[in-house]
């Protein structure tokens, strides 16, 4: 379901399906396939018709297994995917989910694609020891997404854990004291402060401008002039998390330090366990 905004939409055409994650020339969150009906939605009812000019809603079908929540429909080559709608709350509140009886696991993982395409806010997701998340912005908007899951979409009986509310800290200024930690052996010290990044660098690492796949060089150089960082630190960033490209990292500012290599590894797999969890 969504908006024509340009030229006209009709039955047997094919088209371009640019998923969210599409960048022009790349093949990658594309498919090419035909539109199989074009309808328009009235209410409760639907009315088929041949084709729909710009400026009107209407409902498509063939398109839907290809798209999870948004994407972008063209039959132009060059186009550029229609921006995501940002929403001003974020899915905080999390429950799993876990079937009752495991043969029923399928119709449960079906009904939260479902569910995911259903409503643009609620986030489904599947954690490293297998249970199914679903976060939405509040307890009663999980209750509502918990309610169609089991009447509408999966049609099965679960268990559902008690919600948990993901936190949301950051640093705020530069911290008031240095913090130490020695290694084993007590002839290693390592000091790390924490500061705020500005939010305008956030969103440009974020959008990969000055993330991890940026080249090196011009990141440096973006750092610098806009972002007015020290031309040593633009250049000694050891990684960004969480995720590996998440808008925090971990800055060397040493000097002339031996074998600080060989503990790179550890201070940046530490960094990212860290920025995962949270307070």
């Amino acid at each position: 379901f969504g908006r024509v905004f340009s030229g006209t939409i009709a039955t047997g055409q094919r088209v371009r399906i640019q998923g969210p994650h599409y960048k022009v020339g790349s093949k990658e969150d594309l498919n090419v396939k035909n539109i199989q009906r074009t309808v328009l939605m009235m209410g409760r009812t639907t009315e088929q018709i041949a084709d729909v000019p710009c400026g009107n809603t209407v409902a498509l079908v063939g398109v839907d297994q290809f798209l999870l929540k948004s994407g972008t429909l063209t039959t132009i080559e060059d186009a550029h995917n229609i921006a995501d709608m940002k929403y001003s709350v974020s899915p905080v509140v999390k429950v799993a989910v876990k079937v009752k009886d495991g043969k029923e696991l399928p119709k449960l993982v079906e009904g939260l694609k479902k569910l995911s395409k259903s409503d643009p806010l609620v986030v489904c997701t599947t954690e490293e020891n297998g249970e199914h998340v679903i976060a939405g912005c509040g307890e009663l908007h999980v209750e509502i997404c918990l309610k169609d899951l089991r009447d509408e979409y999966a049609g099965c009986d679960f268990i559902v854990s008690d919600p948990v509310v993901s936190y949301r800290e950051t640093v705020g200024e530069l911290s008031g004291q240095t913090c130490l930690a020695k290694s084993p052996n007590k002839h290693n010290r390592i000091y790390l402060t924490a500061e705020p990044m500005s939010d305008e660098l956030c969103a440009a690492i974020e959008d990969g401008k000055a993330g991890p796949k940026a080249d090196a060089k011009e990141r440096a150089k973006l750092l610098r002039d806009k972002y007015e960082w020290d031309d040593n630190a633009a250049r000694k960033i050891w990684c960004w998390g969480p995720e590996t490209d998440g808008a925090n990292v971990v800055v060397d500012q040493t000097q002339g330090v031996q074998y600080l290599l060989e503990i790179k590894e550890h201070v940046n797999s530490a960094f990212q366990w860290t920025t995962k969890e949270g307070p």
